[in-house]
């Protein structure tokens, strides 16, 4: 019988083909007690070598089929392997307690993964499948287990699973796996990053499809939209082969605007920019033909440590991102790099950040750096070093007050100093500019920008804190929508405020790469769109398309709007019209 099913739309595409259930054996952990300890030490070491040697296959094939960037995936596997403070905790495990090696290793590693899985950061949460890829390779090794072989399958195979990790969605026999559907994930979990490299549909988040199918049922994946059609019929066939050429013709279009500036229909000229975390991003920005980086997300270079990153390495991160940023004629483009925000749902385990009943209205980001100049000293001072090789911004997350910035902007001022004490180059015109991510600043936007360069609106947060709903609560998470009138009434105040002020605006929340969006924030005066970088070629597309005396009347209707109904109403009406959504 014909079923729909829903999920997160995780990679796009279109694919219609059978269902392959990938189910593994129930792996057996022997809870019983074992006197012998250096027996148990042996199989996990050896377990782990073992292991080791798997990921590095895996990795070298990896970078042969989407290059190192994401081939490095595997070296952060192998990292977190090789980590003697777990190693040495899961060894503590089978001493004093007498258990087995898969027994302490499953301890051992279990509350690693419960602290990342019940982060608010979605990025970061999804980092526990990450640890659970390597745990479950090295458990398998450990007891003698084979892992499922995903390399080798039937024509028009639809792999369909309680959740695919990097190892899984890296041995993928792209000949004949057409899509892949799972009950859990979500946007940002590697496997669906992989996916996207591999640029194969992939639909995540779906609760319990591993329920609802067997092997060999026929299937469609629609992965624009999140929508799974189980045993379809011929006419949903007929209609999605349909879809799927028109998809792929758009595709190939989209092609052909990788080196193509975003210059609307009546000529105005917008930045088409890409969110990364780390060096290794780069080369999908560029790839993907985005012309500047608007936010690099530096607590993914503290969060990689076992400690504070030094200043010399801060710098080479930095200016690896630099120099990699350029066009074909030499020509420098923007990196935006924000300080270091952490607190909220992001955690050091060498920090030790205080327990709060509200953490995302507590001790964080540019709260704890001027509270701890030191850190944000060395973090300024990696960043002006690293300026005199690239075109590099500064950044401030998490602002409310004016105060805060001054603040900031003394210490930079101290930095300087001391660089230029010290004979060290750097960009003498350095760019300092804040987050747009509270309604403290959103309104009184026009008085901030006397005190900036550059504003960058983080719709994500600014979503949070303008309708005051956690969007990681289950229970209220329906009502966090940046369609908001409220939401929307912040975003244009503060780009009004940028424009009166005389200075640059720029968006680097999701918001940005929603193509529904596009007409909208192009109408309110946003003069950069930062996303992630499968998003940049559409958000280019759909500018081409536009042009600004349209796209100001659609915003002037919408802003006498009272609910997110009527909003969306009325921009998918003018999406329809003008851009063909």
């Amino acid at each position: 019988m014909k079923k729909l099913i829903k999920g997160i739309d995780a990679s796009p595409g279109i694919a219609i083909g059978k269902v392959f259930l990938y189910k593994e054996e129930e792996l057996f952990i022997d809870k019983g007690e074992f006197d012998n300890s250096e027996i148990q030490k042996e199989k996990l070491i050896e377990g782990r070598e073992k292991t080791k040697e798997q990921l590095l296959i895996i990795r070298d094939k990896t970078a042969k089929k989407l290059g190192e960037d994401k081939a490095a995936i595997f070296d952060g596997h192998i990292t977190l392997l090789e980590d003697e403070d777990l190693f040495d905790e899961v060894v503590e495990l089978i001493e004093d307690e007498k258990i087995s090696a898969e027994n302490a290793l499953e301890q051992g590693i279990s509350g690693y993964c419960d602290m990342l899985a019940n982060l608010e950061d979605e990025y970061l949460r999804e980092r526990a499948a990450d640890l659970g890829d390597i745990a479950k390779r090295w458990l398998y090794n450990i007891v003698g287990m084979d892992i499922v072989d995903l390399s080798s399958l039937p024509e028009n195979s639809i792999v369909v699973a309680r959740d695919l990790t990097p190892s899984d969605t890296a041995q993928l026999d792209l000949k004949n796996v057409v899509a892949f559907i799972t009950d859990i994930g979500g946007k940002t979990a590697h496997s669906s990053i992989m996916a996207r490299s591999l640029e194969i549909p992939a639909v995540v988040g779906t609760g319990n499809i591993t329920e609802l199918v067997e092997n060999e049922n026929s299937i469609i994946v629609d992965a624009l939209t999140g929508d799974i059609i189980l045993n379809p019929e011929e006419k949903d066939i007929l209609f999605y082969t349909k879809k799927r050429e028109e998809y792929l013709a758009d595709k190939e279009l989209l092609k052909q605007l990788k080196d193509k500036q975003a210059i609307s229909k009546d000529g105005i000229v917008v930045g088409a920019w890409s969110n990364i975390g780390s060096p290794k991003d780069v080369s999908g920005v560029l790839r993907n033909g985005a012309n500047g980086i608007g936010l690099y997300r530096t607590e993914f270079l503290f969060m990689a440590k076992d400690r504070f990153p030094t200043e010399d390495e801060q710098f080479e991160a930095y200016k690896s991102v630099a120099e990699s940023m350029e066009d074909s004629e030499g020509n420098k483009y923007p990196v935006t790099i924000r300080t270091m925000d952490i607190g909220g749902d992001k955690s050091l385990p060498y920090m030790e950040l205080p327990h709060e009943e509200n953490p995302f209205l507590g001790w964080r980001a540019l709260r704890i750096c001027l509270d701890r100049p030191e850190i944000l000293k060395t973090q300024f001072r990696a960043l002006l070093r690293a300026s005199a090789f690239g075109y590099i911004k500064i950044m401030l997350p998490m602002v409310i007050s004016i105060e805060e910035v001054r603040k900031s902007r003394e210490l930079l001022e101290e930095c300087k100093e001391e660089l230029r004490n010290e004979g060290i180059k750097f960009d003498e015109k350095i760019q300092l500019g804040i987050m747009i991510e509270t309604p403290a600043t959103a309104f009184r936007a026009k008085w901030f920008a006397k005190e900036v360069d550059f504003f960058s609106i983080g719709t994500n947060d600014l979503t949070q804190y303008t309708l005051a709903v956690d969007r990681g609560n289950e229970r209220i998470s329906h009502l966090y929508d940046t369609y908001n009138p409220g939401v929307l009434s912040a975003i244009k105040a503060a780009i009004d405020g940028a424009h009166d002020g005389g200075i640059p605006i720029s968006m680097c929340g999701e918001f940005a790469g929603e193509a529904r969006a596009t007409a909208l924030l192009f109408g309110m005066g946003l003069d950069a769109f930062s996303m992630s970088a499968i998003s940049v070629a559409r958000i280019k597309k759909n500018i081409i398309k536009i042009d600004k005396k349209s796209s100001q009347e659609l915003v002037e209707r919408v802003m006498l709007m009272n609910t997110t109904e009527e909003v969306l109403k009325e921009i998918d009406k003018f999406n329809n019209e003008f851009i063909g959504l």
